[in-house]
């Protein structure tokens, strides 16, 4: 079998580092370089997170189904089952349409005061060992 494929003596493994990039949604321009920078691998994911559940379902044109019901959920009441609801949604959107992070923990805080809920979202990167985190605010603005 001289001219098999798999020798064990000449079998080398291959890893490669899938890279991610997005824009950022600032849009801001680098100081130096008068262009856009573009957000790379990490930030990348913590923006994806965040606008996969700030985006209603019929925002993306030809991807009517992509999104969720939070910022419906602001409307409600604000007790528990509210805060229920959004954490549910958070973690359905994110595990339907965001193939690389797992181990997604979500918590809701009201803060009824200011007519808001804070988000803490974190989460594992496929691609990284490190424990990630974003937060935000939701807040009603109609």
């Amino acid at each position: 079998m001289g001219n098999s494929f798999s020798d064990s003596n000449t079998t080398s493994l291959v890893s490669r580092r899938r890279s991610y990039a997005d824009l950022p949604l600032s849009f801001a321009i680098h100081p130096n370089t008068k262009d856009l920078t573009a957000l790379k691998d990490i930030d990348a994911v913590k923006q994806s997170v965040k606008n996969l559940v700030l985006t209603n379902f019929t925002e993306r044109p030809f991807q009517p189904r992509v999104g969720s019901n939070v910022t419906r959920l602001l409307f409600e009441n604000s007790d528990p089952y509210t805060q229920l609801a959004i954490k549910d949604e958070i973690l359905r959107v994110l595990r339907e349409y965001e193939p690389r992070v797992n181990g997604v923990t979500v918590e809701v805080i009201d803060q009824s005061d200011r007519n808001s809920y804070q988000i803490n979202i974190q989460f594992n990167v496929i691609f990284s060992d490190r424990r990630e985190e974003t937060n935000f605010y939701l807040e009603r603005t109609r």
